[in-house]
């Protein structure tokens, strides 16, 4: 399996738990910040292998990037700026 092919099953399997996600909640869906990192590594290699399908739901994640706050995480939320000794 190649670096490209890891990047595709990493890529659906975080889109789709996000999408199923926003089902189960009847809401819009919000990408994580796994979907987006993942998603930008997919974007810079070449598309001439992409299927339709995927080529559409990888431009649908890009054009999403930035158009909301992202979640900060577990590991920022337990240590909120400040909390920590320089």
């Amino acid at each position: 399996m190649t670096i490209d092919q890891v990047l595709w099953e990493c890529f659906r399997n975080f889109a789709s738990m996000d999408e199923a996600n926003a089902a189960i909640h009847c809401s819009p869906v919000r990408y994580s910040p796994i979907t987006f990192r993942v998603a930008e590594q997919l974007a810079a290699i070449p598309r001439g292998n992409l299927t339709f399908r995927n080529a559409k739901w990888l431009d649908t994640v890009l054009r999403d990037r930035g158009s909301y706050p992202e979640d900060v995480g577990r590991i920022e939320a337990d240590n909120p700026p400040g909390s920590r000794e320089a």
